[in-house]
């Protein structure tokens, strides 16, 4: 789904039954020691892999797969660094609890060295980086509906390590890189001023097409698998599809809506009178924003496609398996960490440097709870990330540009609002808030 949404943010249909606490603390990421010590343990295993490479591969493929897993090791390092990943809390004892539940009701997995983690990314995702680690997104806990469909995800992932995808994924993108009809292509275009874009671009697609396929037969082998794994263990067999039921919600609920009085009411401050000009926003209509009239279609880039034909797909082929049982969960500390987790949205937003898309969301939930005080401390928080950023000239680093063609009338509003405040401004919203 390419058309950029308000990314991690939207979906509060069903908002109102979290309501927030004025005491709320946040996850503590005092965590320094698990950070440094899970980063030994990748930093170790990183070396292990090279070895293993070199033995495996040589030339110019071994070069780029090291290459194509330094990057991984370095970003993945940098985000447990930047506090991106949970420790301190009751999400990685319950993930550890389930994912312990999932490797005794299948032996074969005992020797396996599963590392599963949560991350503090606000969407219903999950990712299977290969050598034993799995990252969840906390977005599953707001979206899935039971301990049962977070067990299903967990072993839909299980099965992406099982079956080396991402080592395959990362050899499939060496071949296309290295292979002679991609090099005669990119001389071809070099070549060619004057069809240059639209060559470009059609070679783009073709390679974004290609992957996508790969993706798609990935993604229902892992289905395959990861199901087999989900049924051994005490859950619902339902409950595995009903999980990807949920991520088809997750692609159709409206984005959320800030009322333009909203601006006035939390920004008309006694030191800092309301300006009518925050509000201008600047005329698009000259651009021209299709210039390329052939779109890829959506459905081939998606990261999840054709969730309801993966569905079908496995009702098919495990057509035995799929009734409705009568099984009794505890679903009470699933419930728990749901809760939470809308709790701490605002806080995951502004830990992942999106300080632009934290306060859009905490100028909505604060329409409904307008003398919420941690949510005022989360406007002031970000603020003053929003000032440091500004006196550094990183403020589009942290807050999306305009672009009409892929962004509602209300976001487009609230992106204009931020960029017409000047550094003092700012800077005043920010002391009042904090």
């Amino acid at each position: 789904m390419k058309k950029k949404k308000i990314l991690l943010i939207i979906f509060y249909s069903f908002l109102s039954t979290f309501l927030f606490s004025q005491n709320y603390q946040v996850i503590d990421t005092s965590d320094y020691k698990k950070r440094e010590l899970l980063i030994k343990e990748i930093d170790s295993d990183f070396k292990s892999v090279k070895k293993q490479l070199k033995k495996k591969y040589k030339g110019k493929v071994r070069k780029k797969i090291e290459e194509y897993y330094s990057l991984i090791h370095k970003d993945f390092t940098k985000n447990i660094r930047k506090k991106k990943l949970i420790f301190n809390s009751d999400f990685p004892i319950y993930i550890d609890s389930l994912t312990n539940l999932v490797i005794k009701s299948n032996p074969t997995l005992i020797n396996e060295k599963l590392k599963v983690y949560i991350t503090k990314h606000n969407t219903p995702n999950a990712l299977s980086m290969g050598n034993g680690f799995i990252l969840m997104h906390m977005g599953l806990f707001k979206y899935l509906e039971n301990e049962a469909q977070i067990t299903s995800v967990l072993c839909h992932e299980i099965a992406h390590q099982l079956l080396e995808h991402s080592q395959k994924n990362i050899l499939n993108k060496i071949k296309l890189e290295t292979s002679k009809k991609s090099k005669n292509q990119v001389k071809k275009i070099k070549k060619n001023k004057y069809k240059k874009q639209s060559e470009a671009f059609s070679a783009l697609k073709k390679i974004l097409y290609s992957d996508s396929k790969l993706h798609r037969i990935q993604e229902q082998e892992a289905d395959s698998l990861g199901f087999i794994l989900y049924k051994n263990t005490k859950y619902n067999n339902i409950d595995f599809t009903k999980s990807l039921a949920a991520l088809i919600k997750f692609d159709t609920l409206p984005n959320i809506q800030l009322i333009q009085s909203t601006y006035k009411t939390f920004f008309n401050l006694p030191e800092q009178p309301f300006k009518e000009d925050w509000l201008k926003i600047e005329n698009f209509n000259s651009y021209n924003y299709n210039h390329y009239k052939e779109k890829i279609n959506k459905d081939s880039l998606k990261s999840h496609p054709e969730l309801k034909n993966r569905i079908k797909y496995l009702k098919e082929k495990f057509k035995a398996d799929f009734f409705y049982e009568e099984i009794q969960i505890n679903n009470s500390k699933f419930k728990a960490l749901k809760k939470k987790s809308f709790l701490e949205d605002v806080a995951n937003l502004s830990y992942l440097e999106k300080y632009g898309l934290s306060i859009y969301l905490t100028l909505y939930k604060l329409e409904r709870n307008p003398k919420n005080s941690y949510l005022k401390k989360w406007l002031g928080n970000n603020f003053k990330k929003l000032y440091d950023a500004k006196k550094k000239y990183q403020f589009n680093r942290h807050v999306d540009r305009i672009i009409p063609k892929e962004q509602d009338k209300s976001y487009q509003q609230f992106l204009s609002f931020l960029w017409n405040l000047n550094l003092k401004e700012i800077k005043i919203i920010a002391d009042y808030y904090q």
